[in-house]
């Protein structure tokens, strides 16, 4: 296991005390998971026509996709509590609402199948991505023929970043 990187979710996750100390274990829970999806995407064999290693890379992106809609509902329930307390500073408010945004840009088609505040559901806004430094990612399509991908690591790194920052002011 990457110690350094489990190590920074530990540490900054000592950050939420000041929000609901609940949220700690939430937040190394994910921490976890996150290190463990970094390590195991390194082993799997992306085109594989082996059953055990499709099962394998199918685990990995149901995981993958988990752990973005926990990480979400996470984000979500800070910006939620912050908002009755008011207890952080702006530069960590204004991480909060970066974060929160690109959590929602991949989250509602990863749960909900189509873009955000539309009621047709579209078969492919997103489908994962792989790539062989960055690990998987979703491609997202916007309805101009306009595709955007996000990494899940690039997604720990920013909610990592974000329990840096959540600071008591």
């Amino acid at each position: 296991m990457d110690k350094n990187r489990y190590s920074k979710w530990i540490d900054n996750s000592q950050n939420l005390k000041w929000i609901d100390i609940i949220l700690i274990g939430e937040a190394q829970g994910l921490g976890k998971l996150d290190v463990e999806l970094i390590e195991e995407f390194s082993k799997l064999k992306i085109n594989s026509r082996i059953d055990k290693e499709r099962i394998a890379k199918n685990r990995h992106m149901v995981l993958s996709q988990l752990w973005v809609m926990g990480a979400y509902e996470l984000i979500r329930l800070i910006n939620e509590i912050i908002k009755m307390q008011n207890k952080i500073n702006c530069e960590a408010k204004l991480k909060l609402k970066e974060v929160l945004t690109i959590f929602t840009e991949i989250r509602i088609p990863l749960t909900k199948f189509k873009k955000s505040g539309k009621t047709k559901l579209y078969s492919q806004v997103t489908w994962p991505y792989y790539d062989s430094k960055k690990g998987i990612g979703w491609k997202l399509i916007d309805g101009k023929s306009k595709t955007k991908i996000i990494y899940r690591k690039d997604l720990g790194d920013s909610l990592l970043e974000l329990l840096k920052q959540l600071k008591f002011s």
